[in-house]
């Protein structure tokens, strides 16, 4: 039997409540888009995207998320604009961005092509 273990305490002390999280109908269609494709949802840019840290980057074929170098997704195959926030699939994951993120050129640096 599995036993279910409540520590509030500590959940308390990392829940910031200023952080913004996107709203029930966009988790309710990421939800949805996620069972009907088999794909899991990530929210690792989601914070970055809220205060302008990242970008859609896109080149004459590829549109990627993009924070740095290091840090960005695959080719964007799809984006849904739930509410504020944009459903975007990617070649394995769905990720939730803010809808105000902007959109540059693709870095040179990066070979999409």
């Amino acid at each position: 039997m599995v036993r279910l273990i409540r520590k509030k305490k500590k959940i308390k002390k990392y829940m910031d409540p200023q952080v913004n999280i996107p709203s029930a109908k966009t988790l309710s269609q990421a939800a949805k888009l996620s069972i009907t494709i088999s794909k899991p949802i990530c929210f690792y840019f989601y914070l970055e995207s809220c205060k302008d840290n990242i970008k859609i980057c896109a080149n004459d074929s590829d549109k990627i998320i993009f924070k740095s170098m290091d840090e960005h997704t695959s080719s964007i195959s799809n984006i849904y604009k739930v509410e504020n926030e944009y459903l975007i699939v990617t070649e394995n994951t769905i990720y939730i961005i803010s809808s105000n993120t902007k959109v540059a050129k693709m870095p040179e640096e990066l070979s999409y092509n």
